[in-house]
């Protein structure tokens, strides 16, 4: 157990509970970390995520006020309550890693959680798996789907805010693209009775044969390049529109532009990231040690790094080094497979993209970003507000994981 989880530490500290408390609070600092108390046999006791180590280890471990004495009848103790650990009795060492801003917490917490932890940390982490849209346009019938398992072959679209989200999108493409409803009825091709969505001329009807499968598959294929990239649909739809109303077939114009409304959902609101799984690349920048810092973190599917600590703002040939690096780096890993614990990761980097801007640092999308980006999204950096707290604590129960 041991070996699985100590590089992901760089520190560490005895704890003799006889010996002077505040000697020990001086060798820890007082700044953000990630840090995992253990016994005397290294064994993990808790893992905790908070903004100052120093005040957290004196919460825990500090010398106890004596109890006032018991009385003599005491009360019965309320079924359900447990006693409180008594940390200085069980911890003999402390391991931490430091951490500067709530994205970077969120990333190692999770890392040390998954490493120490491997039977508890998913219900010890504070985000949720990112919600992605799932089509294989190969399948015998294909069908989009919402998912948080992104290990299926097909098209994965996201990552969207929410399920809700998610249904939306779907739904989108049906609609837009006029796909099949009713998956039950798909599955009878080429002999399935057509449903009332063929009579309004909203579906070309694969069901009954009026299209063959291999046509729809390419429907559906189309429909998802569209969704990820609908630029040029949209342009070629507006030239249609123009078109239309320039030789006065006003209600040809007006559905054309009912479909470019459709479409203009895309990349707002909780679809604003949404792209192609292997598309989702991007660079982070995010609060470093000290003011005037900061951290570049690169952020591929299924990955986190950090690539870079920025003590002052790149200059233009630094900037263009590093994206070289990034999308050097990004390429080779485009199409590698995401596995469970990429996903997850996936997850981390979800939650802070639909966080609240002023405080979740910078994304760039890596296949967007130019070096006049880079620099500006240092200077933005250091205009976003401090987070108040980057403290969660994972709350393991007394020897739970110790395993």
């Amino acid at each position: 157990m041991a070996d699985e989880w100590h590089n992901l530490f760089d520190h560490k500290a005895g704890f003799d509970p006889e010996g002077d408390f505040e000697t020990f609070l001086k060798q820890v600092p007082a700044r953000g970390v990630v840090y995992l108390m253990t016994d005397a046999e290294d064994r993990p006791v808790q893992l905790l995520c908070v903004g100052n180590l120093r005040q957290s280890l004196k919460r825990r471990l500090g010398p106890q006020e004596q109890p006032p004495a018991a009385p003599e009848s005491p009360a019965p103790a309320k079924p359900g309550l447990s006693k409180r650990v008594n940390y200085r009795e069980l911890v003999r060492r402390v391991h931490w890693r430091r951490v500067d801003s709530p994205f970077e917490a969120d990333w190692i917490y999770y890392e040390v959680a998954r490493r120490v932890f491997p039977q508890t940390y998913q219900g010890m982490v504070g985000f949720r798996p990112a919600w992605f849209v799932h089509v294989d346009p190969d399948a015998n019938f294909p069908r989009y789907v919402k998912t948080v398992q992104l290990g299926r072959p097909g098209v994965y679209i996201g990552p969207v805010e929410d399920k809700h989200a998610a249904a939306r999108l779907i739904e989108l493409a049906e609609d837009a693209f006029d796909l099949c409803r009713y998956y039950n009825v798909l599955t009878e091709s080429p002999r399935g009775r057509p449903c009332a969505y063929k009579e309004m001329g909203k579906c070309p009807a694969p069901c009954d044969g009026s299209i063959s499968m291999p046509q729809y598959r390419r429907l559906v294929e189309w429909s998802a390049a569209t969704l990820v990239s609908p630029g040029e649909m949209l342009a070629d739809q507006e030239r249609r529109m123009r078109a239309a109303a320039a030789d006065l077939r006003f209600e040809t114009a007006a559905k054309i532009k009912a479909f470019i409304a459709q479409l203009c959902h895309l990349g707002k609101a909780g679809l604003r990231h949404a792209r192609r799984l292997e598309d989702f690349a991007f660079l982070s920048l995010q609060r470093g040690p000290r003011a005037g810092t900061a951290k570049l973190f690169l952020i591929t599917p299924g990955k986190i790094e950090e690539l870079a600590g920025l003590v002052a703002e790149p200059g233009p040939a630094a900037a263009a080094d590093l994206l070289h690096l990034s999308l050097a780096l990004a390429a080779e890993r485009r199409n590698q497979p995401v596995d469970p614990t990429g996903a997850e990761r996936v997850g981390v980097v979800a939650h802070h993209l639909f966080a609240a801007k002023n405080t979740r640092g910078v994304f760039l999308h890596l296949h967007e970003v130019e070096e006049k980006a880079l620099l500006k999204a240092y200077r933005d950096l250091g205009k976003q507000k401090p987070a108040e707290e980057i403290e969660g604590e994972g709350v393991v129960k007394e020897l739970q994981a110790m395993e």
